[in-house]
């Protein structure tokens, strides 16, 4: 018994020091990350908006977070990521990502059912002039032979976005 409750106290100790250190190791003073979560799925209808900062004129890096469980019943995942300035589009991009490998294995990071995956979208992208810059990111998933999408995307727990600058000082 004695025993039981030191592992337990062990392992709990370790996982605080492993969080602590991803945490410092993992932070960015140039990056900015932002999530959506979604409680029941991605709805179709449901478009994740992220404000990009104004740092007008920088090239940056937009990389996107998808985090999915055990409930998601596909290998990839379609998306339409668009930029708008001050309400008009921008640019739009239909990307195809992989989750999990050939034998379903998920492709993305963590311990527990949950799985994020970092996707890049835009590299060196310079971001445009304006007050209000947003990032939108809609899924685009169909079944096999059905024209219409899914309205529920199952699994799919969370929608993120971030946004690594350049740093010309460096």
């Amino acid at each position: 018994m004695i025993l039981k409750k030191m592992n337990l106290n062990n392992m709990i100790f370790g996982s605080f020091c492993y969080l602590i250190f991803i945490f410092f190791s993992c932070s960015d003073k140039n990056s900015i990350v932002e999530y959506k979560n979604f409680n029941y799925g991605w709805e179709s209808n449901d478009k994740a908006k992220f404000m990009i900062p104004t740092i007008s004129g920088e090239m940056a890096n937009l990389i996107i977070h998808i985090r999915n469980n055990n409930s998601y019943a596909f290998s990839n995942i379609f998306l339409i990521a668009s930029i708008e300035v001050e309400g008009k589009l921008f640019s739009r991009d239909t990307l195809e990502y992989e989750l999990a490998d050939s034998k379903g294995e998920w492709l993305g990071d963590g311990f527990t059912e949950v799985k994020e995956s970092r996707l890049w979208w835009k590299e060196d992208f310079i971001i445009p002039e304006g007050e209000k810059i947003y990032a939108v990111i809609e899924h685009a998933v169909r079944s096999n032979g059905i024209e219409n999408g899914i309205e529920n995307l199952e699994g799919i727990i969370g929608v993120g976005l971030s946004i690594k600058t350049e740093n010309k000082n460096q």
